[in-house]
């Protein structure tokens, strides 16, 4: 809790600690002035007594504390006593260990830094027209116009047969320009997938078809994104569930934070669960097998709980499928057994993730069902979470695959290659946020987001020609990359996660169409799987994990994470925010997270001044209540007949002047104070101290 920014914690503290001072010193004043307004009528001796102590200020505490001790077991002979009266003494003797206690509070205050408005800033931190429109080049391939590629919106589509079973999503009015156009990117802002723009954009003009296409890129750099970032207008998180991206975020520098109202937020999550499959292979020899384990330790699982179910369905369904390849007679008691045939891998050292696929069944056995288990496990999915699409028009579902996590091993005192088989899914949410994007001092990128109830809306249009093939004589559908779009807007009643479908997509080098931002979005839950890397030689360092020759962890949280890594890199590659939408969004405001000293308070330690606080409230309470009742009006006779000695010299020496009569300590026949008068034979020295007479008098031995 933030106290101030422009006094330290030095200053506070002697601030606090004065007034407390102040109040300490003038509380037992008001008490004293209250307690007289309180006294019996009529009231023993000792009573008398604490009072006289109490106006006097002499060892008040702890002959207080007797006197309470002694009301609360009736040893007080008062004929009238007032119960306020002895509250009011235990109020005075708790006082000052109130205000001792009050030094707890004190515990409470820290150094801290507090977050000052520095800026405001735009997403990218575009401020002018030269930097929007560098922001887009940065999205293209070196060298392209921006005024030469194609850009297209679409706010609604119809369905169209075209014949021989094939049905296209059409555009029922297609905005066109080129991302050289401000104003088609105006009106756009963080909740809409077209302030977003494919990434490694280029022109892409096929004379024979008389269209315009843009050629982009939809897929993963050639290297995991392992740490969160900020590039082109979008936060991008990997963690160990996946990986988020915000879009509409500044560059920060160090120890900056922006928070974003209502922005858009695309979150991958993966679910991966092991199979029970261990390819086994010694280091020196060439050839591994397959191990089946059937005694259950094998089961692991990482991800949300929605997906473990689907998955072990999944799993069952492929251990079925893999148990003909094993020979139950090498069942041992650990509860495994070995292959028939020797690994298909090509195993490693190196720790590693990696896809795989089922083996092939013998000669005239069915063929491997992989597109099967993988589309039954994608639809169990689908069904699960109520994602629909039309299945006229969308491309299959694809949520689910098999990867492994292989490296070194030492098994049995043995080293060994290991891969550890797997199965598993992703599922891609596009939410509403509230989030707080911050770069801390060692420009670690973090974020916190708030889901926000809201309606999603899905625009998908088909992009092709027609053209006519001289081969079969008939008209040809040439369909390209789709449209797609994604629009937030906020709703109380609406639920706050929005999952998508994930058509399949095909990792080409280069994607041919109208490329958008909501294209990309739908594509990373299926190209991060990995179905497609590693025949490519372009994607071989994607499997390498950071463990190198070290031994990795062989379990779906490494596959897992793995997995959002890839997902992080597939955003750094293919997609960034729109230079023009940046441009024209509404600014937000970067605060510094280190910036000026202040003084901040850790609330708990303020119990320590409650007591303090609780009885100068009541002392102020009581004293307002008798200036109203005009109760304690008066008591300045009482104080001047209970003050000091006044008491006891009224009644040794009626009417004497208090200013010129003398009085003497005497010992005998015990320790009292006698009225000196005139003739009076002083016993002893009377230049000495009264201690010193006193205990040179016999009656003190």
């Amino acid at each position: 809790m933030i106290i101030s920014s422009l006094l330290t914690i030095g200053q506070i503290t002697f601030i606090l600690r004065v007034a407390i001072q102040i109040l300490a010193f003038v509380g037992p004043i008001l008490i004293s002035v209250i307690i007289l307004a309180s006294v019996s009528r009529v009231a023993s001796i000792d009573t008398h007594g604490i009072i006289n102590r109490i106006v006097s200020a002499s060892s008040a505490t702890k002959s207080t504390a007797y006197w309470v001790l002694g009301r609360l077991r009736h040893r007080h002979a008062d004929p009238t006593p007032s119960s306020k009266f002895f509250l009011l003494l235990l109020l005075s003797l708790l006082f000052t260990a109130f205000v001792s206690l009050s030094d707890i509070g004190f515990l409470g205050f820290y150094a801290c830094s507090i977050p000052v408005s520095d800026i405001t800033d735009a997403p990218a931190s575009i401020s002018n027209t030269d930097a929007a429109r560098s922001l887009i080049l940065s999205n293209m391939v070196n060298g392209t116009n921006p005024d030469d590629v194609k850009v297209a919106r679409c706010d609604s589509t119809t369905v169209l047969n075209m014949g021989s079973d094939i049905f296209l999503s059409s555009c029922t009015s297609w905005q066109n320009s080129t991302y050289g156009d401000v104003g088609l990117f105006k009106d756009l802002n963080t909740t809409d997938s077209d302030a977003m723009m494919p990434r490694r954009l280029t022109h892409l003009k096929q004379a024979e078809d008389k269209i315009d296409f843009s050629a982009f890129y939809v897929g993963p750099n050639t290297q995991r994104a392992v740490e969160p970032f900020i590039a082109k207008g979008l936060a991008v998180l990997p963690h160990d569930g996946g990986v988020r991206m915000i879009m509409g975020v500044p560059q920060l520098a160090h120890q900056k934070k922006v928070e974003l109202s209502k922005a858009m937020a695309v979150e991958v999550e993966v679910g991966c669960m092991s199979i029970g499959v261990r390819d086994i292979e010694l280091v020196e020899n060439s050839q591994g097998s397959m191990w089946f384990m059937t005694n259950g330790t094998w089961w692991n699982y990482t991800g949300p709980a929605y997906l473990e179910e689907p998955l072990r369905k999944t799993v069952d369904d492929i251990r079925a499928y893999y148990q003909p390849f094993f020979n139950t007679s090498t069942l041992g008691p650990d509860g495994s057994m070995t292959s028939f045939n020797a690994s298909s891998l090509d195993l490693t050292t190196t720790a590693n993730v990696m896809t795989y696929t089922l083996p092939v069944l013998p000669s005239g056995l069915s063929t491997v069902p992989l597109n099967e288990l993988m589309g039954s496990c994608t639809q169990r999915i689908e069904k699960a979470l109520g994602i629909t699409s039309d299945n006229r028009t969308e491309a299959a579902g694809d949520m689910c695959g098999l990867l492994g996590v292989g490296g070194s091993l030492n098994v049995n005192t043995l080293a060994t290659k290991v891969f550890e088989r797997m199965v598993c899914a992703t599922t891609t949410q596009v939410n509403m946020v509230d989030a707080t994007v911050g770069v801390d001092s060692d420009s670690q990128v973090s974020a916190n987001i708030t889901r926000l109830p809201s309606d999603l809306y899905y625009v998908h249009a088909d992009y092709w020609t027609e053209s006519f093939n001289d081969f079969l004589n008939a008209s040809a559908v040439n369909i390209f990359t789709p449209y797609r779009r994604y629009t937030l807007n906020g709703n109380p009643g609406a639920p706050d996660t929005h999952f998508i479908h994930q058509p399949k997509t095909i990792l080409n080098q280069y994607s041919v169409g109208i490329g958008s931002g909501g294209g990309t979005i739908s594509s990373v839950g299926s190209i991060i799987l990995g179905n497609q890397f590693f025949e490519e030689n372009q994607y071989n360092a994607l499997a390498l994990l950071d463990d190198g020759l070290d031994s990795p962890v062989f379990e779906p949280s490494t596959a897992v994470r793995w997995i959002g890594e890839v997902g992080a890199s597939f955003f750094l590659a293919s997609l960034g925010y729109n230079g023009w939408a940046a441009l024209q969004s509404a600014p937000v405001e970067v605060q510094s997270t280190g910036g000026r000293l202040g003084s901040c308070y850790k609330p708990h330690y303020a119990l320590g001044f409650v007591p303090f606080v609780l009885a100068v409230f009541l002392l102020l309470g009581w004293m307002t209540a008798g200036m109203i009742g005009r109760s304690w009006f008066g008591t300045e006779v009482l104080d001047t007949g209970y003050g000091g000695v006044t008491p006891f010299a009224a009644v040794a020496a009626p009417g004497a002047d208090p200013k010129k009569t003398l009085l003497a300590w005497e010992a005998q026949p015990e320790p009292r104070l006698q009225t000196i008068e005139k003739g009076y034979a002083l016993t002893g020295n009377a230049n000495e101290t009264v201690v010193k007479y006193l205990k040179s008098a016999p009656s003190y031995m």
